[in-house]
């Protein structure tokens, strides 16, 4: 493997991170709390965080990935993360990635998650590593770190398929879409075989058998794996997103 020349940098957890970490509880009187944050810790904290994942990967350079404010997921399936609606986000966190895209060299595009644009520009681009710690990221074949090994590795197509597939059995609770009823991580793998094993048209009739099993139709499934498929270069092109559409019919 060649050696990696661009870390494309998941920003979007290191930012929350940091602001977390930065946040102070301090208590009044009679049970009165508040809490304050220094944005100039803020801002040595998130430097530094680069700059130690830079060192890490050995990379030439950084580019840092945040998540735009509208998801084209909700047009895909509208509960699509409406369970996160009421949640507080840590102060800061809007400063933090305004601050960055002063200093870095930084991506948010229309309509997409970090995620997303980590897997457009970190596909079919042997130079390029994607830093993160989401789960998601092994649905992708591109360079990822391992933070056990602590080096990148090629992600096959086949496996990252499998990983794909797996995520749209099971859903993500996190991301609010539910996958198919009653099916867990242990008896979708069961169903899957092993990773790598099968072709994506053989694991795509797989998964919609198992969902017309459960009285569900191909289109529940295929609105399950838009929703857990992160985007590859090949599904964008000229700005526009291309919804992945199965070459089979079960």
């Amino acid at each position: 493997m060649k050696p990696i020349e661009t870390v494309l940098i998941d920003a979007d957890i290191t930012a929350v991170q940091v602001c977390m970490s930065a946040e102070v509880e301090t208590e009044w009187h009679d049970d009165i709390w508040t809490l304050h944050s220094d944005f100039k810790d803020v801002k040595r904290d998130f430097k530094e965080a680069i700059d130690a994942i830079i060192d890490m990967t050995g990379a030439a350079k950084a580019e840092l990935v945040f998540t735009d404010t509208e998801n084209f997921r909700k047009s895909v399936y509208p509960p699509y993360k409406s369970n996160r609606k009421n949640s507080r986000k840590p102060m800061h966190l809007h400063r933090v990635r305004k601050w960055a895209f002063d200093n870095w060299e930084c991506h948010q595009w229309p309509g997409l998650e970090g995620d997303d644009i980590l897997g457009i520009i970190g596909t079919g681009d042997d130079s390029t590593g994607i830093y993160s710690i989401d789960k998601d990221m092994a649905t992708l074949p591109a360079n990822l770190w391992s933070n056990d090994e602590r080096f990148f590795y090629p992600q096959a197509e086949r496996v990252a398929d499998w990983y794909w597939m797996m995520q749209t059995l099971t859903g993500d609770p996190t991301d609010g879409y539910p996958g198919c009823p009653g099916i867990g991580k242990k008896r979708a793998a069961d169903m899957l075989g092993e990773p790598g094993e099968r072709s994506l048209d053989d694991l795509w009739d797989q998964v919609v058998r198992i969902y017309e099993s459960k009285d569900l139709t191909q289109d529940d499934a295929l609105a399950q794996a838009r929703c857990a498929r992160i985007l590859r270069n090949t599904d964008f092109e000229e700005g526009e997103i291309k919804l992945w559409t199965p070459t089979t019919t079960s």
